[in-house]
């Protein structure tokens, strides 16, 4: 699972996953033992949620030997 680091020493400018730009407040930095270069930077909680809908998907692909769950 992803763990987060503390957000004072942002580098990125922008969220991973939406592209909007970051305040300091409320940045949220992720780190995942998939990503070894960098580590995710999310604008807030609705944006670190669906890293982790998808992140947990594709988790479970790699799992089940490459088949996706149906999301509802």
């Amino acid at each position: 699972m992803p763990f987060q680091l503390r957000s004072d020493t942002i580098t990125a400018l922008r969220c991973t996953n939406c592209g909007r730009l970051l305040r300091r407040d409320s940045s949220i930095i992720v780190k995942t033992c998939c990503v070894n270069s960098s580590p995710w930077v999310f604008c807030g909680k609705e944006c670190y949620r669906q890293f982790m809908v998808k992140w947990v998907r594709n988790q479970d692909a790699v799992r089940s030997g490459g088949k996706l769950r149906v999301t509802l």
